[in-house]
C-alpha cells in the first residue's frame, strides 16, 4: 500500500531509512533479548540491505538506498498450557524503500504450527497484511508481530478460527487485569506506544508523571514505553491524560497506538521515587527492571513473553 500525495524526496528517503534503522535495531533487542550467540534468532534482518541503509544515512545520499529490506521473525505463541513450546509461526516482512513514511510492509506467513489450517495460514496473511496496511505512516513491525500471537495463540487455546472475531491490536482497548482498587496498595501500569521521539512530549511525560508522584521510566524511541508506579488513582489519571484528554492537552490520543499493556500491584514500591527518561535501549529497560524485581511484568506486558 501506499500513501496518496507524498512525494519521495531525497530528504523524505532518508528520513524514512533513519526511522527504519532505529525500528529494527528495537526489534532486535526486544525479541532476541533472550538468544544465545549461537542459537537461531527470533528476528534476522538484511544485514547487506540494513548496512547500505546505514551508509546511505552516514553519507547522507539517498542514491544508493536500498530497493527494500528484508526481515523473518519467528513467532513464538502461546500454548494451552501456558508455555511456548509449538512451533510458532514464522513471518517474512518486506520494507520497501520510503517504509514507513509512505509505503506499508509485504508481510507474508511462511509457516505456522500444524493445528492451523492452510485456509486459515491464508488468512492470517490476509489480516496480518491489511494491518500493516492500516498503520501506514507509523512504525509496523511491533504490531504486526503481537497481531499473529494474538490470533494464533487464540486458536490453539480457544478452539476458534473465527479471525474477524479476535480484536486486532490496532483497534483493541487497553488489556489490564481489572485489579480490585486497594488504596494501600502500590499500582504499576504498563504503555506500550509506537514511538515517542517528539522532544517536547518526552519533557511533558516526564513532567506530569513527576507531579503525580509516580516513578517509574520512560524509554523513548521506537517502540515507546512507558511504565508508571504509584498511587493507583494518580496512575488511572496518567492513563486519562497520556490517552488525551481535551480539558488537560498533551496527551497521545488514539491514533498513537498506545495500548496499556498490563496492570499490578504491590505493597511497596520497587521503581525508584523519581519517574526519569532513559536513551533508546529496551535492554536498558529490562535490566533495571530484573534489578526491581518486576522482570516478570516487563516480559509479559512488554515483550509479550509469558
Amino acid at each position: 500500500a501506499e500513501m496518496v500525495g507524498v512525494e519521495e524526496t531525497a530528504s523524505g528517503i532518508l528520513d524514512a531509512l533513519d526511522r527504519v534503522v532505529l525500528e529494527v535495531e528495537a526489534m532486535d533487542a526486544i525479541c532476541n533479548a533472550d538468544t544465545e550467540e549461537n542459537d537461531d534468532k527470533d528476528f534476522v534482518v538484511s544485514q547487506q540491505a540494513l548496512g547500505q541503509a546505514q551508509t546511505c544515512l552516514d553519507e547522507a545520499n539517498a542514491s544508493d538506498a536500498p530497493s527494500q529490506i528484508d526481515i523473518e521473525a519467528f513467532v513464538r505463541t502461546e500454548a494451552c498450557d501456558g508455555n511456548t513450546s509449538n512451533d510458532g509461526v514464522r513471518l517474512r516482512m518486506s520494507l520497501p524503500l520510503g517504509y514507513p513514511t509512505i509505503h506499508s510492509a509485504s508481510v507474508t506467513v511462511v509457516h505456522t504450527p500444524k493445528f492451523v489450517t492452510r485456509s486459515n495460514h491464508d488468512t492470517l496473511s490476509s489480516k496480518l497484511q491489511a494491518i500493516a496496511n492500516e498503520l501506514i505512516g507509523s512504525e509496523a513491525m511491533m504490531s504486526i508481530i503481537s497481531e499473529c500471537r494474538n490470533i494464533v495463540s487464540d486458536w490453539e487455546c480457544n478452539s476458534s478460527d473465527n479471525i474477524d472475531a479476535i480484536p486486532s491490536e490496532a483497534e483493541e482497548e487497553d488489556v489490564v487485569t481489572s485489579l480490585p482498587y486497594n488504596p494501600a496498595c502500590i499500582s504499576r501500569r504498563w504503555i506500550w506506544v509506537h514511538h515517542i521521539t517528539n522532544n517536547d512530549r518526552r519533557k511533558q511525560i516526564v513532567i506530569e508523571a513527576n507531579e503525580g508522584h509516580l516513578g517509574g521510566y520512560l524509554k523513548a524511541g521506537y517502540p515507546g514505553v512507558v511504565v508508571i508506579e504509584g498511587d493507583a488513582v494518580a496512575c488511572d489519571d496518567f492513563v486519562v491524560w497520556i490517552k488525551g484528554n481535551k480539558s488537560r492537552p498533551g496527551g497521545f490520543g488514539r491514533n498513537w497506538g498506545h495500548h496499556v499493556r498490563g496492570e499490578a500491584t504491590a505493597e511497596q514500591r520497587q521503581f525508584p521515587e523519581a519517574f526519569e527518561e532513559l536513551e533508546d535501549d529496551m535492554g536498558l529497560l529490562g535490566s533495571l527492571c530484573r534489578e526491581s524485581n518486576v522482570e516478570d511484568e516487563f516480559r509479559e506486558f512488554i515483550l509479550q513473553q509469558k
